[in-house]
């Protein structure tokens, strides 16, 4: 059972959510970032090199264990997802700023996460992680399971527009609902794995997402960005595609412990994304009633 989630349905349903977000992107959503250069380059910037540090700064100071560390660290070279879409509408933010972010870290994660990985990993010393990792391999499955099927989206969307746009919501509904059971499954077969790393790596994947969220935010707006802007940004950094982390994890390096932090985080970011869209909530009608 556990061979069938991880080595098939999990890679499935990766692709299933990249090829439904890609039914949702045209080339447009890739040029907005270019209109919008600050917007764009802070979430960049954000997300491909602040997250990563603050992994990084997390396992330093948390001293976690080698494999919670690296997969944290992996987990933090992930892109946003459909799910930071989800949540950015829901804070009544930039939403075609969110897609767009998504979209392009998506494309360059393929490339940036192996390179990214294989150097922690060398950092990080054979004596602590004594398990191969196939760069080139996995680059080219990344592109086939993530990025191929943006690219086959994206070519429906522009050759068969009206079909695209009318499937579009149900395959991600659908995506959505294929990844929830995937974790659910992931869990109860890896039920021992999951009690063991429960304490400290608990309250290092809400570390991550929380902080991400606030610091993301704060920069945001100190750089003079809109309110939808900078909520937009937050989100996009603090929440992150758990379902890359885990499928590198448990399809291309065959490592379960590895996949334990991705497995927590897709859970456990709810809380402070939620919370953080009560926040925007209350903030937005307290200043309606001032008004």
């Amino acid at each position: 059972m556990q061979q069938v989630v991880s080595q098939i349905a999990l890679p499935v349903v990766l692709a299933l959510i990249m090829l439904s977000m890609g039914l949702g992107l045209t080339l447009r959503n890739f040029t907005d970032v270019v209109r919008q250069p600050l917007a764009g380059l802070l979430g960049l910037g954000l997300q491909m090199l602040f997250l990563p540090g603050l992994a990084l700064l997390l396992i330093l100071v948390l001293d976690l264990s080698p494999v919670a560390a690296a997969g944290l660290f992996l987990l933090s070279l992930c892109p946003g997802g459909a799910t930071s879409n989800l949540f950015s509408y829901l804070a009544r933010g930039n939403v075609a700023l969110s897609i767009s972010l998504t979209a392009i870290t998506s494309v360059l994660v393929p490339f940036t996460l192996p390179i990214l990985f294989a150097l922690y990993l060398q950092v990080a010393g054979e004596e602590q992680l004594v398990f191969a990792m196939p760069l080139g391999l996995m680059i080219k499955q990344l592109v086939v399971v993530s990025l191929v099927p943006v690219v086959v989206g994206m070519l429906l969307r522009h050759f068969a527009s009206a079909w695209a746009i009318r499937v579009e919501p149900m395959a991600k509904r659908v995506a959505t609902v294929a990844m929830l059971l995937v974790i659910v499954l992931l869990i109860m077969t890896n039920l021992p794995l999951v009690m063991t790393m429960a304490s400290l790596n608990g309250a290092a994947v809400l570390g991550l997402s929380c902080v991400a969220l606030v610091v993301a935010y704060q920069v945001a707006v100190r750089s003079g960005l809109a309110g939808k802007e900078a909520r937009t940004l937050a989100l996009e950094t603090g929440v992150q595609n758990a379902g890359t982390a885990m499928m590198v994890a448990l399809t291309l390096l065959h490592q379960p412990e590895l996949a334990m932090i991705p497995l927590m985080y897709g859970l456990l970011m709810n809380i402070p994304a939620f919370g953080f869209i009560a926040w925007v909530g209350k903030a937005a009608s307290a200043s309606h009633s001032e008004c």
